[in-house]
């Protein structure tokens, strides 16, 4: 089977659904989406009662993202990528210790 394009019943925009995705649906025995993943997205989040959500950009690569706090906030905020990756400087957020105090 290829892929198909179909017009998303909420937004309009084109979207593809690939082959695998046609034999998952198949596997679990539902229909082809008919709203993009992104109205999906939107829809499972709503479900979920979460706060309201804005458009920002990762603080590490700049690529588009939805997160819980506004540009304003001046919150970094990043890629679900981005976070678990290995290529952080501890040293940038480390803390010399002090082995004399408590924890206090």
């Amino acid at each position: 089977m290829n892929s198909e394009t179909k017009i998303c019943q909420n937004c309009k925009q084109n979207f593809t659904i690939d082959p695998e995705d046609f034999d998952f649906y198949n596997k679990v025995n539902v229909p082809p989406p008919t709203f993009c993943w992104q109205c999906r997205f939107q829809r499972r989040i709503a479900a979920r009662n979460e706060r309201k959500l804005f458009r920002n950009k990762s603080a590490k690569s700049g690529a588009d993202i939805i997160t819980l706090y506004p540009p304003a906030s001046g919150i970094p905020v990043y890629t679900q990528e981005e976070w678990w990756a290995d290529d952080w400087d501890q040293m940038a957020t480390g803390r010399d210790y002090d082995f004399k105090r408590n924890f206090d």
